[in-house]
């Protein structure tokens, strides 16, 4: 994150919500549901009642860990140029979708353990360079070994496994001995982190969560989801503080366990519509409330805090025109306020309910053109083109189009589509439909790719001993 960026509020803005904040924590505090978060709280200065299991946050006390937390953070790096063929492009990523869109059926399915395979072999043969992750729940298995199983889907099907997503600590000692047997770190699975419930409570199973992360010393993120009008107030900056109450909450939690160990978090609220109930995670109100708190947390909390999920929740259902439009309004916004370069979404739909591979291949595209972007122009005796320039003149008998210039640089300077439509008008039935035409080259795309992908060779002794690791932890936790 960058200090290169445009602000939201005046000094005297953010020092009022940052006072709001301080008085909510110290008034009325948090919920903690676990006895060793309540005891290390108390151990730190907090004011605790655990027949209630709260925990009143002093402002000399909060101000402290933020002090701490100010001086072991990383400083601000400056706004970096980026040359158009050097940024990645989103792959197969650790998501938590819990419904696969599947185009040929047309048809949103729950996560089953088939889609995961071949989402995970889609990866594989989608590019060599990345690392492949869990980007589907799967429905069909009980949820304390479903990442487990997870970690065998990935380890049996290619040759870059990357992360699970633990939802409970119980599952860690076996995912240790996962990462043992296939990697030799016994941390290699252990990722995730803790999400409050808005507003301003931790659960047992985050507060579980957190304990274990900081025993085994890993860094801690705590992120939060409010929805103004629901979890949270109604107005901007009433959502913020709630947001910003619920991240500092669980950085207390954090803190009072272990102070010397990394801490982050992530914001992703959202606004319900009055006439529907539904929650939007775009919305405009919805990004205003994210990138103040980042800016809060910036300016004002020693920083270290992003928009959790990126670009990837959209009002969106369906794979096309409208997800691409979401995603980019807020890669840009969020490029925008927080100085980092806009990175577009991972595939998902529906506020994250929805993974669709279409819809990955098309925020890739969409993601190809901002990294253009960002490259912005190089300026240099050879990109100025004088010569060519002057030679060429006012263009009578010949143009840039047969100029030798032009045949050393279109490549790296021009963006070329592969699924968006540059073609020339055809007729108005064809050009209504966008979205079809448009799916239709995605999962013309799709299958090149899946007809790339060539099984892994798998230690078979590794993935055997994996399973009766897995075949346990269904016994004891089941």
């Amino acid at each position: 994150m960058s200090d290169n960026c445009l602000d939201l509020f005046r000094d005297l803005d953010l020092d009022q919500l940052m006072d709001a904040t301080f008085a909510v924590l110290e008034r009325s505090g948090a919920m903690y549901q676990s006895e060793a978060v309540l005891g290390a709280l108390e151990a730190a200065g907090a004011q605790v009642d655990k027949s209630a299991q709260q925990a009143r946050l002093p402002r000399r006390m909060m101000e402290s860990f933020i002090e701490a937390q100010r001086r072991k953070a990383a400083p601000a790096t400056p706004h970096w140029e980026l040359a158009a063929d050097e940024g990645a492009l989103p792959g197969i990523t650790l998501q938590v979708a819990q419904f696969y869109f599947d185009h040929e059926r047309n048809a949103r399915l729950p996560g089953r353990r088939e889609d995961l395979v071949r989402m995970v072999q889609f990866g594989d043969a989608l590019d060599q360079r990345q690392s492949v992750s869990q980007v589907l729940v799967m429905r069909g298995e009980p949820p304390k070994v479903e990442a487990l199983e997870a970690a065998l889907v990935l380890l049996e099907h290619t040759s870059r496994p990357g992360d699970v997503y633990p939802h409970f600590a119980a599952q860690f000692p076996y995912l240790e001995e996962i990462g043992q047997l296939c990697a030799g770190d016994s941390n290699r699975f252990l990722t995730g982190g803790v999400f409050m419930v808005s507003p301003m409570r931790m659960d047992q199973r985050s507060g579980d969560y957190m304990v274990e992360m900081s025993r085994r010393k890993l860094s801690r993120a705590v992120g939060t989801m409010p929805v103004s009008g629901v979890s949270a107030p109604v107005t901007r900056a009433g959502a913020i503080v709630v947001a910003a109450c619920d991240i500092l909450a669980g950085w207390a939690a954090a803190l009072a366990l272990d102070p010397d160990l990394p801490i982050s978090g992530g914001i992703c609220s959202g606004s319900v519509d009055m006439a529907t109930g539904n929650v939007s995670f775009c919305s405009p109100e919805a990004m205003i409330q994210d990138l103040g708190c980042v800016e809060l947390f910036r300016r004002r909390f020693g920083g270290q805090v992003g928009v959790a999920g990126g670009a990837d929740y959209t009002n969106a259902k369906f794979p096309g025109y409208q997800a691409g439009f979401e995603k980019a309004f807020e890669a840009m916004a969020i490029a925008a306020y927080t100085g980092s370069h806009p990175y577009m979404g991972a595939g998902l739909l529906d506020s994250g309910k929805t993974f669709s591979p279409l819809q990955l291949l098309i925020d890739r595209e969409l993601q190809g053109f901002l990294w253009h972007f960002a490259a912005r122009a190089k300026v240099d005796e050879d990109h100025i083109a004088l010569d060519t320039i002057t030679s060429i003149g006012s263009g009578i008998g010949s143009s840039y189009l047969e100029a030798e210039h032009t045949l050393r640089h279109y490549r790296r300077n021009l963006w070329f589509a592969r699924l968006l439509d540059r073609s020339v008008w055809r007729d108005a039935t064809d050009e209504a439909e966008p979205d079809h035409r448009l799916l239709e080259r995605a999962q013309k795309q799709f299958e090149e790719i899946m007809a790339r992908y060539r099984p892994p060779e798998v230690n078979r002794d590794m993935l055997a001993k994996a399973r009766q690791v897995v075949d346990r932890a269904r016994r004891d936790l089941l």
